[in-house]
């Protein structure tokens, strides 16, 4: 027999599964709290509680383990990655001033110099890598990302800057040639900045769950969940990171699938962190057409379409005294829930006391702040900054309001976190569902205080936020629930409209007063999504039920709904797949963009021949080196041509696609 291993670490929960691979059935599950400053400690422990439920015949017999995770999303989301020195070659300089290319540099630096190719990969410019020595030796940097000018068309530029920094520093490097073939340079440069931003999180996380294994006894091929669902190898992983950016999310839709065997549906699966949205039509998982999207950031990476959004069970409330009507808002930051953090540090609960006893709250109550457990001091720190960081410990909750007293402190203490040095803990959803006895997993005592001291809170016109803790729960769900529907209503609406069409319906005022208005009079406008809702993560049936209701559909929670991520890398499998260009030359020669290197034909037809060869080759090697069997191949022609008459076609260009397609067990 041969059985898989399969982990989810999530936001809040870290899930393992032991699946028998041959019979498709679930030997065993485990569940614990993810352990977000080192993920492995949660992981190990999920791993325990399932080899306890496991005979040790069949442990001795796991051939593979598979993990996914919302890691990589979640360090984009919340911007937790490495500070990014990126290298822009031949681009227009008011690509500098692209406020996403800069987000996704995560607090690093952008250089712009001189080089680049042109669209036949002929260069535009002469390259001087002497340019770059600053960004080098810039102590700020964490890792380093190149993006050349048609570097997809003629990838010299990058592989140039690639080897001269090779020599000179052990910083890690992605090229963004390396992680797509397709056009539109600044997409590619931001997708390869968020790539390397997380070599260093997700290298870390795989080496110490090879020795948990290890420890374990369980010697095994470790692999990776892609964002499209599919398999990789620890190598890839490790290289190219952003292909994990949507692993946990497309590891539930995959496992959603598996447990409920629904045709059509939409899958929702409910972290601590985001809400991750995918649709299932025809029995398998709508692969996006345009690439991830991560937050707001539109990339390259192949994946399953998916939408995600910031909201969680464990999402940041937050009270905007400022505000009349609608002073409470929901994520898109994540934070440990009180109720959580009790149960580790209880101390909190004599700071929530001494809290809940103020005639009025202020905004800064209720939350607490520690340092992260971080190896090296940033010594690049502001004055303010460094100020604050220094009046915290580690590992040791304080009360945000001891640590910023003023606005510039506060300032600094939400900069602090930004750049992933600060943790930070608060009234969440989980808490209210603590509060309003559907949750009970933690320690209520907090929430309850966190609720009473958020309900203490006074707007502008003097008036409390709530009369009661339960009534400020109750708030907070409910505004957890319309903003998921929200998402979710969305989300479908990606299939009917497009951008401009989807915005002008969601910004109308008559939409929105009709969406989840019960003010209905002498017109009634339904809204229903008519696809069912499959509701996976740990508080999925506490949630659902209402949201579909919203929605005016049927909510369906699997059995193992709150392992589904896992179950989901349990039965992945490989696929690789390989894309060359033919565009023809001035000379009418026909330019084949080999990833390597550029090929010149003297007819299409000799150019087509020899790209299927070649691509054939390279998507089978890569399948092979993966460690894939029963391999099969499927080889697309996509030939682009402008008909002028009946007799007379103009070639544009041609695209050989070889996806190779194995099972590892």
């Amino acid at each position: 027999m041969a059985y898989v291993l399969g982990f989810d670490a999530g936001g809040t929960f870290t899930d393992s599964v032991i699946l028998d691979g041959i019979n498709q059935k679930i030997i065993s599950e485990g569940k614990a709290l993810t352990t977000n400053n080192d993920l492995s400690v949660g992981i190990k422990k999920s791993l325990e509680i399932s080899l306890r439920k496991t005979p040790l015949e069949i442990v001795k017999n796991i051939k593979l383990v598979v993990v996914s995770s919302t890691l990589a999303t979640n360090s984009v989301v919340n911007a937790t990655g490495c500070r990014v020195g990126l290298i822009l070659v031949g681009f227009d300089k008011s690509v500098l001033m692209n406020e996403n290319l800069i987000k996704a540099c995560n607090n690093g630096e952008i250089l712009s110099i001189n080089g680049g190719h042109d669209a036949e990969g002929n260069e535009k410019d002469t390259l001087n890598l002497k340019d770059i020595d600053g960004l080098i030796t810039n102590k700020k940097i964490e890792s380093i990302a190149i993006a050349s000018l048609f570097s997809t068309r003629n990838p010299e530029h990058e592989n140039k800057i690639r080897d001269y920094i090779k020599n000179k520093t052990k910083l890690p490097i992605t090229c963004s040639h390396d992680l797509s073939s397709e056009l539109n340079g600044v997409k590619r440069a931001i997708t390869c900045a968020l790539n390397s931003s997380l070599t260093h999180i997700i290298g870390n996380l795989l080496e110490d769950i090879n020795k948990i294994l290890f420890e374990k006894n369980i010697n095994t091929k470790l692999m990776v969940v892609k964002g499209d669902g599919t398999l990789i190898d620890l190598k890839t992983a490790k290289f190219r990171p952003i292909d994990t950016t949507m692993s946990g999310p497309a590891a539930s839709a995959i496992g959603a699938l598996w447990l409920s065997r629904k045709k059509n549906a939409v899958v929702v699966d409910i972290g601590g962190t985001t809400t991750d949205i995918s649709l299932i039509k025809s029995s398998y998982p709508l692969a996006s057409k345009k690439g991830a999207k991560i937050g707001e950031w539109d990339t390259m990476v192949e994946a399953l379409s998916i939408y995600t959004v910031g909201l969680g069970g464990d999402s940041q409330v937050l009270f905007n005294r400022e505000k009349q009507n609608n002073n409470l808002s929901i994520g898109p930051r994540r934070q440990i829930p009180l109720s959580i953090l009790a149960e580790t540090e209880p101390i909190i609960l004599d700071h929530l006391k001494k809290q809940s006893n103020l005639a009025i709250s202020s905004p800064t109550d209720g939350i607490f702040v520690w340092k992260k457990n971080i190896k090296n001091y940033p010594n690049w720190l502001s004055k303010i900054e460094k100020q604050t960081y220094d009046k915290l410990h580690t590992k040791k909750p304080l009360p945000l309001s001891d640590i910023a007293p003023n606005q510039s402190s506060y300032g600094a203490i939400f900069r602090l976190i930004n750049y992933n040095l600060l943790e930070i803990a608060g009234f969440t959803p989980t808490d209210a569902s603590h509060v309003l006895g559907m949750y009970n997993e933690f320690c209520t005592e907090a929430s309850m205080l966190g609720a009473l001291i958020l309900s203490n809170q006074k707007n502008s016109t003097g008036k409390f936020i709530s009369d009661t803790k339960e009534n400020i729960s109750k708030k907070v769900l409910n505004l957890l629930y319309e903003k998921s529907a929200i998402s979710i209503f969305d989300f479908t609406l990606t299939e009917k409209f497009n951008e401009q069409e989807k915005k002008s319906l969601f910004e109308n005022k008559i939409f929105q007063d009709f969406l989840f208005s019960n003010k209905k009079d002498i017109v009634d406008l339904n809204f229903k999504v008519k696809y069912p809702i499959i509701s996976i993560g740990a508080s999925a049936k506490n949630y659902y039920p209402k949201i579909a209701n919203l929605l005016n559909t049927k909510n369906f929670t699997p059995n193992s709904f709150s392992v589904a991520g896992a179950v989901g890398a349990a039965v992945g499998s490989v696929k690789q797949t390989v894309k060359i260009l033919i565009t023809k030359g001035q000379d009418e020669n026909y330019i084949v963009h080999h990833p390597q290197k550029i090929k010149i034909y003297t007819t299409i037809g000799k150019a087509i021949k020899a790209s299927k060869i070649d691509a054939k080759a390279i998507s089978e090697k890569k399948c092979i080196e993966i460690g894939a069997k029963s391999i099969k191949t499927k080889i697309k022609v996509l030939k682009n041509e402008f008909i002028i008459n009946k007799n007379k076609t103009v070639f544009l260009e041609c695209n050989v696609i070889s996806t190779c397609y194995g099972k590892i067990i």
